[in-house]
């Protein structure tokens, strides 16, 4: 079994929300799928798990590749885990994009348990759109004495990738992944040790506290989690107790089904704020979380000691960013309405989220009475007129824009943005 190139690997997505890749592994099959584009498909394999982690779990995925690194059709059974002892086939159907040039299928394993995969078959309709025929799929029952032909993550985790004779669906053998050694490795955004739920709003809502002295809140981006910060907080966990949230609808967090908006989302952070029973914070926001930071400062200023806000905006049009960041994400909404994963519907609102929030106007920042630093790349996607229009009607607002760097600016330079935001803080 060959090792997946690396590109490959990067474009297969997460699973269920909260796990991350140090959780699970995969292996796969690359096939050409020129001769398939615009066909609908179905693949069938057999799948078990021996759980001895409750949380372990298996699932089957399909990936379709286009060209210049575009995906197409993409369902990893998230919303679906398998969890069953005894042998259980399982389907993914779903249509091969036209222009597509690579199909990719295999399993998935997460958590401490032993996975079993037999029997992979694949469909794809005829050339008249009827009838669908068997593909070909070479050593798809794991008969052959090695898994020549299948890919998979090098050995990582605790998790081993081999053939078994002890079970099999149909034959003498099945590929077997023995994840009896793993061992589940904390991170920002998913420390147990650290974390906890807070019922707030009606949503369990996700935190992480570390360090101590004066609170400090983290607010994320857009389809991003406490994990986004992994670069600040163990700097500013040395000076102050760093509360890190994962917004409703992200991370770890619950979601009751309501649109989300800015304004939901510094509701929310109000009432954490009470829960754990802190009068007032300071507040750092990147992005979305920028937004919701902008909105706690008007809404609920006894709560908002100072302010950082990264890459914000006040309200959204083309004055705001440029067309093709809109043209981008309508395409992309577009795109997903045929997925109906729980992970395509949730991304869908979260798009929903950026085209249509925040809905407030630069006269209503005049409310804001913290000091605020509002901060944006010099190639920021968020215009530079709106960054400094922001600062300027916020009666202490002062604007940074960070010379040669962008939206990503806490990711791709962060002892630099920890500076500025420590600075600012500590004056």
């Amino acid at each position: 079994m060959r090792n997946l190139p690396s590109l490959l690997l990067l474009l297969i997505p997460l699973l269920a929300s909260g796990q991350n890749r140090s959780e699970w592994g995969a292996f796969t099959f690359k096939m050409d799928a020129e001769p398939f584009e615009g066909k609908r498909f179905r693949l069938e394999a057999a799948v078990k798990v021996h759980c001895i982690d409750p949380d372990a779990q298996a699932h089957l995925w399909v990936r379709v590749d286009k060209a210049r690194n575009k995906m197409g059709f993409f369902y990893n059974m998230a919303d679906k885990p398998i969890k069953a002892e005894k042998w259980k086939v399982v389907t993914i159907s779903g249509v091969i994009d036209k222009k597509a040039k690579y199909l990719l299928f295999g399993g998935i394993y997460a958590r401490k348990g032993i996975f079993y995969f037999d029997d992979f078959k694949l469909f794809v309709e005829d050339d008249d759109g009827g009838a669908f025929k068997k593909v070909d799929i070479p050593n798809g029952g794991f008969e052959e004495d090695t898994l020549t032909h299948w890919h998979y993550l090098k050995k990582k985790n605790g998790f081993t990738v081999s053939l078994t004779s002890e079970t099999a669906f149909e034959g003498k053998q099945s590929c077997v992944v023995d994840g009896s050694a793993f061992r589940k490795q904390y991170r920002y955004g998913d420390n147990d040790s650290t974390g906890r739920f807070a019922m707030v709003n009606g949503v369990k809502i996700w935190y992480e506290e570390y360090g101590s002295g004066p609170p400090l809140l983290l607010l994320h981006g857009n389809s991003e989690s406490i994990y986004s910060f992994k670069a600040q907080i163990p700097e500013f966990a040395k000076h102050y107790r760093v509360i890190a949230v994962d917004t409703r609808g992200h991370g770890k967090s619950g979601d009751d089904g309501k649109d989300y908006s800015y304004d939901l989302f510094a509701d929310d952070m109000n009432a954490l704020l009470e829960h754990l029973q802190i009068e007032s914070v300071y507040v750092v926001g990147w992005s979305d979380g920028g937004n919701t930071g902008l909105i706690m400062a008007m809404k609920y200023p006894d709560k908002v000691k100072k302010l950082v806000t990264m890459g914000a905006n006040v309200f959204i049009d083309n004055t705001v960013v440029d067309k093709w960041v809109i043209r981008v994400l309508k395409k992309q909404q577009k795109e997903l309405q045929s997925d109906t994963s729980e992970w395509a519907r949730n991304r869908i609102r979260r798009i929903h989220l950026l085209l249509t929030q925040p809905q407030h106007s630069f006269s209503d920042l005049e409310k804001i009475t913290c000091p605020v630093l509002v901060v944006a790349g010099e190639k920021d996607i968020i215009r530079e007129e709106h960054t400094r229009a922001i600062a300027t009607h916020i009666p202490n607002g002062t604007a940074l824009i960070a010379p040669k760097e962008t939206h990503e600016y806490p990711r791709e330079n962060a002892p630099a943005f920890n500076q500025v935001v420590l600075d600012f803080l500590n004056e």
